[in-house]
């Protein structure tokens, strides 16, 4: 306990100088946490947890909240300068960029990525209008995955960093979005993670209107991995965050769905109603799939 609480204070006090301290920008990055080999989402997640809580106690909320692939990319934002809370599978870290160079770095980053998930500097940002000044340069593209699997990838990534980041930054919120197929098109199939929904935070379900619920056809669900039917005709499938395999069976499921109802590639998807407990505007840049809008005013 005692160390715990001592790398938190040290993570607020590093946070507290570099957000504070004024001249040239120094561009290495100080570490703040270190995991020990093998541990999985959950153990990073709360390693980092009273980390992140010290350093928020400190310096306030982030600008801009999000992660990347492989960890947290949170942002405190100044008009001069960008406080990074950034990392991966093995450590996170506090670096500060000077704004201007930061932004246009990021941008030619995700301009360059076509379509590399795993390099973005984040997969999802969630705008909540924190303090500070937002960046005025932001990817406002999409990239699309070239093929199913490389779609069941990046939904898996996504997925897999919902569970580790979301809830300490956003505890208490649940985030998802709606899925449309153009060939099937208006029927709503939500993916989600719910936290507080323990023992089913991932989940996926498919509205089967205008469908009759013979044997068979229950039968075709079940194999492809739907668990439960109810009274309103959504077939449903939920599964546990403590289940390392989760986000890839959710994302497997949510695909092979698509294709099931005539789906031909990744680009006859749309994303919307992306949100984040119904709080900011959320962006899925590493989704893999079209969104709509790509950046701006979500419905």
């Amino acid at each position: 306990m005692t160390s715990t609480r001592n790398r938190a204070t040290h993570a607020g006090d590093i946070a507290e100088a570099l957000f504070a301290s004024s001249g040239d920008v120094v561009p290495e990055s100080v570490p703040v946490l270190a995991h020990p080999s093998g541990a999985d989402r959950l153990a990073r997640r709360e390693a980092l947890r009273p980390v992140y809580e010290a350093i928020v106690a400190r310096i306030g909320v982030p600008t801009l909240l999000g992660g990347a692939v492989g960890g947290p990319s949170v942002r405190w934002c100044t008009t001069e300068r960008v406080l990074l809370l950034s990392g991966d599978h093995t450590h996170a870290k506090l670096s500060v960029h000077p704004a201007a160079e930061f932004e246009r770095d990021e941008w030619q980053t995700f301009d360059d990525a076509d379509p590399g998930f795993d390099v973005l500097p984040y997969i999802w940002q969630l705008d909540r209008k924190g303090p500070g000044s937002a960046p005025t340069q932001t990817y406002n593209g999409m990239m699309v995955a070239g093929g199913w699997d490389h779609a069941v990838t990046a939904v898996e990534l996504m997925l897999a960093a919902w569970v580790e980041q979301y809830p300490v930054q956003a505890p208490g919120d649940w985030i998802g979005f709606n899925l449309w197929n153009a060939r099937d098109w208006g029927r709503d199939m939500i993916v989600s993670y719910t936290p507080a929904d323990h023992g089913r935070e991932l989940a996926v379900g498919i509205h089967d209107r205008g469908v009759e619920q013979t044997e068979e056809h229950q039968a075709r669900m079940h194999e492809r991995g739907w668990r439960t039917l109810d009274e309103h005709q959504w077939w449903r499938t939920a599964l546990p965050e403590t289940d390392p395999d989760a986000p890839r069976l959710i994302a497997e499921l949510s695909i092979a769905e698509c294709r099931a109802r005539k789906a031909t590639n990744p680009a006859e998807l749309r994303a919307h109603d992306i949100s984040a407990g119904d709080d900011g505007d959320l962006w899925l840049t590493g989704l893999g799939l079209p969104t709509y809008p790509a950046r701006g005013e979500h419905y």
